[in-house]
């Protein structure tokens, strides 16, 4: 696709469940090694990154793995309107009893290192300074794996209004 000048877009859905809290731990691991593996070779794929929610079916394999991890569905149409739900579509707050806070701190600050290393090519209101900008200072984080606390790279993302296009969808000039 590099060689057509064609920009796939990737999703990635990291945080699924598995018998030790170690054992997903590795698996979000080995999810971002193998993003940062994709970049190398297409800087320009976009990547869209979730932390895993439950969808299972009732009655399921995946239904009863899930439930038996603790994770409770809603039970009638109106207990989806709770507030508590609103981002569970957007897979952000997944509400997994098998993740850990620090695991979800680690996929959405993988993201957002990963975001400012790789600015999405849909974001025509950053200049080619604010992403140099942003590649240099993430540019340690994403060498290093140090993807806690990333707050320098929310408060640039914020102000400059990146675009998030697995929220906003993507846009062309």
């Amino acid at each position: 696709m590099k060689k057509f000048d064609i920009i796939p877009e990737y999703s990635f859905v990291l945080g699924f469940p598995a018998e030790t809290p170690e054992k997903v731990m590795m698996q979000i691991d080995q999810d971002i090694a193998y993003i940062k593996q994709i970049k190398e070779i297409n800087p320009s794929t976009e990547i869209i990154i979730y932390v895993y929610s439950p969808v299972a079916t009732e009655g399921s394999e995946l239904y009863k793995q899930v439930t038996a991890s603790g994770f409770k569905f809603p039970e009638k149409l109106e207990d989806w309107l709770d507030p508590v739900w609103q981002n569970f579509d957007l897979r952000k707050n997944p509400l997994t009893p098998w993740l850990t806070s620090e695991m979800v701190d680690k996929i959405l600050g993988f993201e957002t290192v990963l975001n400012a290393q790789y600015p999405t090519v849909s974001d025509f209101r950053l200049t080619p300074l604010k992403r140099k900008a942003m590649r240099l200072l993430s540019n340690f984080r994403y060498k290093k794996n140090i993807f806690r606390f990333p707050l320098e790279l929310k408060v640039l993302q914020r102000l400059w209004r990146y675009r998030q296009p697995e929220i906003e969808g993507f846009v062309m000039e």
